[in-house]
C-alpha cells in the first residue's frame, strides 16, 4: 500500500509541508523510475532510488512513504517504521503512511503496556505539529509591546477606545501565546521519537557494553531518546523502561537537517 505520485506532485506536496525541495530535484527522473520498480517488485532498485533521492536533498512526505512502504515489502520493519514515521511527520494527514505503520507495529516483537498512552502523545503532537510556531511568537511580542503602549498612552490621555484597544491586544497576546506554547511542546516531542532500526539491541543499565542488560528492543519499536553519551543513547519505551543503547540501533524521526527547517 504506497502512493506512488508523479515528481511534480511530490514536490507540491513538500512545498505544502513547509519545506524546501531542490529545484533539480523536480521532475527528477530517478523518482518515476524508482516508483516503476516498485511496481514491478524490484524493491531493491526501489529503495536504491529513493535514497539517492534522500542524498539529493529531497523532502517529501510521498519520498518517505514510498520508501517505508518498499522497505516494508522487504521486511526490514525498523526502517520502514522510521520512514513512515518521517512521512506522518511532514504530513500527518497521509493515510497511506498511517496505514503502512499500523501493519509495521502489527508484526512488531515489542508489544509494550503503555502503547496506548505512548499513541496519544504521539497524536497530540502531531496535532500540534502544525501550529504556527514562530509567527505565533512575533504576534505575541508584538501585541504585548502594542498593548502595554496604549495603555501609557491612556493613562496619558483616557479614552475608552485606547482602552479597548489595549484590552484587545492583550487577549489576543493571550492566544499568541497559548499557540507558542502548543509547538514547542510539539517540537519537544517529535525531536525526542525515534525509532528501533536495528533488529535488535540490548538496553544497558548505563552507556558502555560491559554495563548490564536486562531487556532488549527489537526493530521498528518506536520510543523516546532521553539522553547520549559515549556512542549510546538513553531511551525510554512506552511502558516507561529506559534503557542505554548503542546509538546506532536507534534513528531520530526528525533529522538533524529537518529540526533547522522545523524550529520554532
Amino acid at each position: 500500500m504506497t502512493r506512488l505520485a508523479l515528481a511534480a506532485l511530490c514536490a507540491a506536496s513538500a512545498a505544502r509541508a513547509g519545506v524546501s525541495v531542490p529545484p533539480e530535484a523536480r521532475g527528477n527522473p530517478l523518482f518515476d523510475q524508482a516508483n516503476a520498480a516498485y511496481l514491478s517488485g524490484d524493491t531493491s532498485r526501489a529503495v536504491a532510488g529513493y535514497e539517492a533521492l534522500l542524498e539529493e536533498g529531497l523532502v517529501s512526505p510521498e519520498l518517505e512513504t514510498n520508501l517505508g512502504a518498499a522497505y516494508l515489502r522487504q521486511g526490514k520493519r525498523g526502517l520502514a517504521g522510521l520512514h513512515l514515521e518521517r512521512a506522518l511527520f511532514l504530513d500527518p494527514s497521509d493515510d497511506d503512511a498511517r496505514a503502512n505503520l499500523l501493519e509495521v507495529r502489527r508484526g512488531n516483537v515489542d508489544k509494550l503496556e503503555g502503547e496506548t498512552e505512548d499513541a496519544g502523545t504521539e497524536v497530540l503532537s502531531r496535532v500540534l505539529a502544525p501550529l504556527p510556531g514562530r509567527p505565533a511568537a512575533v504576534a505575541l511580542v508584538a501585541l504585548w509591546t502594542l498593548g502595554w503602549g496604549l495603555l501609557a498612552a491612556n493613562s496619558l490621555r483616557p479614552r475608552a477606545s485606547v482602552g479597548t484597544s489595549a484590552a484587545a491586544c492583550f487577549i489576543l497576546a493571550g492566544a499568541a501565546a497559548l499557540v507558542t506554547a502548543g509547538s514547542a511542546a510539539a517540537h519537544r516531542l517529535t525531536l525526542r521519537r525515534a525509532v528501533v532500526v536495528a533488529q535488535a539491541a540490548p538496553a544497558r543499565e548505563g552507556p558502555s557494553d560491559r554495563a548490564a542488560s536486562h531487556f532488549e528492543v527489537h526493530e521498528g519499536t518506536a520510543l523516546r531518546i532521553e539522553d547520549e553519551d559515549h556512542g549510546f543513547r538513553r531511551v525510554k519505551l512506552a511502558n516507561g523502561l529506559t534503557g542505554w543503547v548503542p546509538a546506532a540501533a536507534v534513528e531520530p524521526v526528525v533529522p538533524a537537517g529537518w529540526s533547522n527547517q522545523h524550529r520554532l
